[in-house]
């Protein structure tokens, strides 16, 4: 049996740019948050989901399906997930639940594929998954699929995960999104610069997410969510595609103004980056 954490994520930068061969190419900055969903992974002679959250075949199935296919083993896996990453929220769960399954079978099997390999399979399931092989702060490339680790000692960040009682389909807001041919390479290096210093105020003001104003324009329940955060005085930010928004360090008496204002059906959650 194996046991394994299945880690969400957020987005320092997301800057998404024209398409090639149907996907948009981005810079996407992401780092892991301890939110995490847990698996636990037992052999088989089927594939089986216990407690799935998404019936029918799901990333990870299709995680566990590719793994078997790849490594020619005739064999199977119990699944079993307790699900605490919010479902369809820019946290990237699905994809994290997809890279610990090839992950834990990886182990569970004994087959020593190495974790450039893992990586390499891990990008036929979704451009988010490969990010989650390694789970540090990496700067994706390419359709997101090509990771570029960061060699830097990044400050432990509270963050404050505010979820609505809402979800946003990702393909819908990229279906929205046009690119404006405004590069931000800059931003995305002085977000780095303010990492590597401890600059927490540089940092948060140069958080950019070009998929934002989409989803914002999109939801109104998030652009409202958004604007009454926003007019609190909390520099607030959306994660991926949304609609989950994040507050970095907030402090005590912002947190409980965010609580005061939020819906009864808002999760709201106080976790740090690693």
């Amino acid at each position: 049996m194996i046991k394994i954490k299945a880690y969400a994520k957020i987005n320092l930068a997301l800057e998404v740019m024209e398409k090639e061969c149907g996907y948009h190419r981005v810079n996407n900055l992401m780092i892991p948050i301890d939110l995490y969903d847990e698996i636990t992974l037992e052999k088989d002679d089927k594939i089986i989901i216990l407690n799935d959250p998404f019936p029918g075949e799901n990333i990870m199935e299709k995680a566990a399906k590719l793994f078997f296919l790849k490594t020619k083993i005739d064999g199977g896996v119990f699944i079993t997930i307790k699900k605490n990453i919010p479902s369809a929220a820019g946290l990237a769960g699905g994809s994290s639940d997809a890279a610990a399954i090839l992950k834990g079978l990886n182990e569970l099997y004994s087959t020593n594929l190495k974790k450039e390999e893992l990586i390499e399979m891990s990008a036929e399931l979704g451009s988010d998954v490969g990010f989650f092989i390694e789970t540090k702060i990496a700067l994706c490339t390419g359709r997101g699929e090509i990771i570029h680790p960061l060699d830097i000692d990044t400050p432990k960040l509270n963050v404050l995960i505010i979820k609505q009682d809402i979800g946003l389909s990702t393909a819908m807001i990229y279906k929205n999104y046009s690119y404006d041919g405004n590069r931000k390479e800059d931003k995305i290096n002085n977000i780095i610069q303010a990492l590597s210093t401890r600059n927490i105020p540089m940092l948060d003001l140069n958080i950019f997410n070009d998929l934002e104003p989409v989803a914002l324009k999109v939801s109104k329940v998030l652009n409202d969510g958004f604007n009454a955060i926003k007019n609190m005085g909390i520099s607030v930010h959306v994660s991926g595609s949304g609609p989950t928004m994040f507050v970095l360090n907030p402090t005590m008496e912002e947190i409980l103004k965010i609580k005061g204002a939020a819906k009864k059906d808002t999760i709201i959650l106080l976790t740090n980056t690693f």
